[in-house]
């Protein structure tokens, strides 16, 4: 405690007269974009398997938390001590199954019973029952949110052949859409088949952020090699032919599996 109790005061005399005139300047609307930036480098972090990176990374990210508090705290709104009473106070009543005597035997229960707590202790409505989920989560996460919600009240298929059915379906939507060249259809049909693979990765038990951040990471590890396997044979990617690009690809899974 007395590591974070020196962090506090670190961040309050950034902010005082005599401070730090950036972080004084500095307000919620502004921090938006670090703290967003902060969680992807705590992902990557993860994604490497680095603990001491991933340890950096989080204190990065526990920064912009006591940043946010400082600047409440002289707005007079709470500070980060309301922050920690209120976590905890939450986190003690969703799980009756270990601080009461409530039952709650598998990761399926708890989560039922969780959403129950939102919606009855905590009043938590919302006017639909996909309703909650924010709008500045990335697509894909959201969409996993909003089919999951869907699901608990038993708006779903009931096996994953039947989602792969669907995506077949959708599949051969599109490829109607791309056929007829409407750009409103298409990027309508589009929308479908991503909305139905995400279920399908709800199928799956995938995070479809996760799986997309990962094929990402993999296709710029590949084309680096493909890069460098180019090179080191005296050529050049730039104006190269589609069968001397799929040979340096081939050669680059190879090297980066």
């Amino acid at each position: 405690m007395d590591d974070f109790r020196k962090l506090v005061d670190i961040m309050t005399r950034l902010r005082a007269e005599g401070g730090c005139e950036w972080d004084r300047a500095q307000t919620h609307a502004s921090l938006r974009q670090y703290l967003l930036e902060e969680a992807h480098e705590v992902l990557d972090a993860i994604a490497a398997g680095e603990p001491s990176l991933l340890c950096e990374e989080l204190g990065d990210l526990l920064l912009q938390i006591l940043f946010h508090a400082q600047i409440a705290k002289e707005a007079g709104a709470f500070d980060i001590g309301d922050v920690i009473a209120s976590i905890s106070e939450k986190m003690v009543r969703r799980h009756p199954h270990v601080f009461g005597d409530a039952t709650a035997d598998t990761p399926e229960a708890v989560s039922r019973q969780w959403d129950h707590i939102k919606r009855t202790l905590e009043n938590r409505n919302h006017p639909s029952l996909v309703g909650g989920v924010p709008k500045t989560f990335p697509s894909l996460l959201r969409a996993a949110k909003i089919t999951k919600k869907a699901a608990r009240v038993g708006f779903d298929w009931e096996t994953r052949d039947q989602v792969l059915t669907k995506v077949d379906e959708e599949l051969a939507e599109l490829k109607e859409a791309v056929a007829e060249g409407g750009e409103e259809e298409l990027e309508h049909e589009l929308g479908d088949i991503l909305f139905t693979l995400v279920n399908l990765a709800r199928f799956l038990k995938v995070n479809p952020e996760i799986a997309l951040r990962s094929a990402n990471a993999r296709f710029e590890r590949r084309f680096a090699a493909m890069e460098k396997i180019a090179a080191e044979s005296g050529h050049s990617i730039e104006g190269a032919d589609l069968a001397t690009l799929d040979k340096f690809w081939e050669l680059a899974k190879k090297a980066t599996r």
